[in-house]
């Protein structure tokens, strides 16, 4: 005499899994079962996030359609970082090209600060430049070039010794003491540091935009801007 199921509600759930899952085995190892039962994808409905029923097709066509916005909206960001790093790559070349024709430490400085302002659109730009030659003052109307032991160039100490960019949100105390009247409207900055023979320094690039310069940004070009212009104000230093 066979044993008796004790719950026939769990016999019932069991059989259905099992036939759940012999379902599932078949279409696995079937994939074209609904090419050859195209009809049945209409029948099928499957339950939307908005809570209405729709049919497989329906939403495939709706995976298919959140893929394609993914896709696209990574397509214009890799077609935009493309556009983005030709300018800047243009921008190097004609800044190059125009700091051969230098002929002195605050040429140099203009040629590069016009290139940042209006070819590049950076908001604020500042120097703040020693050389051997430089004064034990600065003189006020020339606050790009700053003597030795200038405050400014002892904060930043340690980017320039090491090279390093400093990016995101300064100091008041900082942002004051590099745009001056400007800097209630600098939001992020950037602080490229200049440390070659005869020259120590840094050049301080401003944004309205606080999310412009940040710590975690990429700073490649940064670091080539510095290297062109250490060149090209080395070049300008008495021989």
């Amino acid at each position: 005499m066979t044993k008796q199921a004790n719950n026939p509600a769990e016999t019932s759930e069991d059989v259905t899994l099992a036939e759940e899952s012999q379902v599932v085995d078949y279409l696995i190892s079937n994939p074209d079962f609904f090419i050859e039962h195209a009809t049945l994808l209409n029948d099928l409905k499957l339950q939307h996030e908005s809570g209405k029923a729709i049919s497989l097709i329906e939403r495939q066509v709706s995976v298919l359609r959140e893929k394609n916005k993914y896709f696209e909206a990574k397509l214009n960001e890799m077609v935009d970082a493309v556009h983005d790093n030709q300018r800047l790559h243009v921008s190097m070349q004609r800044l190059a090209i125009n700091l051969f024709a230098a002929d002195s430490l605050d040429d140099v400085l203009g040629i590069v600060d016009d290139e940042l302002r209006h070819k590049l659109g950076t908001d604020f730009v500042a120097f703040r430049l020693a050389t051997n030659e430089s004064q034990s003052t600065a003189e006020p109307h020339r606050s790009s070039h700053v003597a030795q032991d200038d405050a400014i160039l002892q904060d930043f100490a340690d980017s320039i010794e090491n090279k390093k960019i400093q990016c995101g949100r300064l100091s008041d105390e900082q942002l004051a003491a590099l745009f001056e009247d400007d800097a209630g409207e600098v939001s992020s900055a950037a602080v490229i540091p200049v440390s070659d023979a005869g020259i120590r320094g840094v050049i301080a690039l401003g944004s309205h935009d606080e999310q412009r310069y940040h710590p975690g940004m990429g700073t490649d070009f940064l670091s080539s801007l510095a290297d062109l212009i250490s060149a090209a104000l080395i070049s300008q230093l008495p021989k």
